[in-house]
């Protein structure tokens, strides 16, 4: 079942854009379906626990936690304790790498030295339209230059084009508990890509029509979702030997009879 307050039904960003993406053919109806309705977490993944391990590497940072001279040997414990392996020996490699550029002192100081942490993590529960939702914002922060700020650590490549329109709506919805909290909305949404190389953060300008347009997309998938009654597994459309997400992604990847 999902997660529910009081019986009612609380969303979340990763909910919603599972089942979004199970709709553009990027994910599995099936895998949702296991996931929050059956409670069926599945396994993580590579990409997974890599994510993690840069969460949680920064917020020990950001609370003191974790120091300079040790931070070397809480990566390399970090990057040995991953538990998946990467799809591709030379993949697996270029993370390494760039794991440990990004947190030298040179590159992760000179991005978080802009930054007054306001908060970091803090659960936000709030509703869109009476929809209850709930989500962990990774930063919100005063920032030197961009005022007040929402931050999101991703260890994609950079959001661009089509991905960066749909993706950015997690932050816009984030915007609505932080104009609750501190009287006014965010003066811009900040992505830190750890991945890139070169310039790692960018920064967008909230614009209030976009809120709606996530409001909206809200609403409509929410609406989806409660009139969707078949669940249809995406291996039944491909090769579960040889799909990407299906091999890699796909929580239920090792007990789905679908795929094997």
């Amino acid at each position: 079942m999902l997660e529910e307050v009081k019986n009612e039904t609380v969303w979340s960003w990763s909910r919603l854009n599972s089942y979004d993406m199970a709709e553009k053919c990027e994910g599995c109806y099936y895998n949702f379906f296991l996931q929050y309705y059956k409670g069926d977490r599945g396994e993580g993944n590579f990409f997974s626990s890599y994510g993690t391990l840069v969460h949680e590497t920064i917020e020990k940072l950001h609370n003191n936690e974790l120091f300079a001279w040790d931070l070397e040997k809480e990566l390399m414990n970090g990057w040995k304790k991953l538990g998946h392996k990467p799809p591709f020996p030379r993949m697996g490699k270029s993370y390494e790498e760039a794991l440990f550029d990004f947190f030298k002192e040179g590159c992760y100081n000179y991005i978080f030295d802009q930054y007054q942490i306001l908060e970091a993590e803090e659960e936000k529960l709030f509703e869109v339209d009476g929809i209850k939702i709930k989500g962990y914002p990774d930063l919100v922060a005063q920032h030197n230059t961009y005022n007040l700020v929402i931050g999101d650590y991703k260890t994609s490549k950079k959001y661009e084009g089509e991905k960066l329109h749909h993706n950015i709506m997690q932050l816009y919805l984030y915007s609505i508990p932080i104009k609750e909290k501190y009287g006014k909305y965010p003066d811009y949404l900040i992505y830190i890509f750890p991945r890139e190389k070169g310039k790692k953060e960018f920064a967008y300008p909230f614009k209030l029509e976009d809120l709606e347009r996530t409001k909206t997309w809200v609403k409509r998938t929410v609406e989806k979702i409660e009139n969707t009654y078949e669940w249809k597994p995406r291996c039944i459309d491909v090769d579960g030997k040889k799909d990407f997400f299906a091999n890699n992604l796909c929580n239920n990847r090792f007990g789905c009879s679908y795929k094997h």
